[in-house]
């Protein structure tokens, strides 16, 4: 876990033991402090919130570029196995990743004799291909 999702855990933590203080001063002791409760519980949890949204994004997106790299390696070729071994990833998660990129259309997949699922990038071209190409 690097910092920026610790600091987001925090401050999520420290928005909801907040938002728990304020309730509990406010219903046993009638005590209402409507600036203490936007400053100290729905700010740090609403920023932590948007934190670790954002931080769960970059991890996303460096996911994918992981992948691509692997496929470029493993010519076009993965399986979830091969993602789970080269990425922390594990079998079920690979599985997901690998089958949400075929759903958008950047994979294509196919069936091994043995049964399994072989995901094809088709969006790498050799040096050959990119040179027939034609103009459109």
């Amino acid at each position: 876990m690097d910092s920026r999702q610790v600091i987001s855990r925090i401050l999520i933590g420290f928005g909801m033991l907040s938002i728990l203080l304020y309730g509990y001063g406010a219903v046993m002791y009638g005590m209402w402090d409507f600036v203490g409760f936007v400053l100290f519980a729905i700010l740090p949890l609403g920023y932590g919130w948007t934190l670790d949204k954002h931080n769960r994004k970059k991890v996303h997106e460096n996911m994918e570029k992981q992948i691509l790299k692997l496929a470029a390696r493993k010519q076009n070729l993965l399986t979830a196995a091969d993602v789970a071994l080269y990425t922390p990833l594990n079998m079920e998660q690979s599985g997901d990743v690998l089958e949400d990129l075929r759903r958008k259309g950047f994979l294509h997949l196919k069936v091994a004799d043995n049964g399994a699922f072989v995901y094809e990038f088709q969006s790498f071209l050799s040096v050959e291909e990119k040179l027939s190409a034609e103009r459109v």
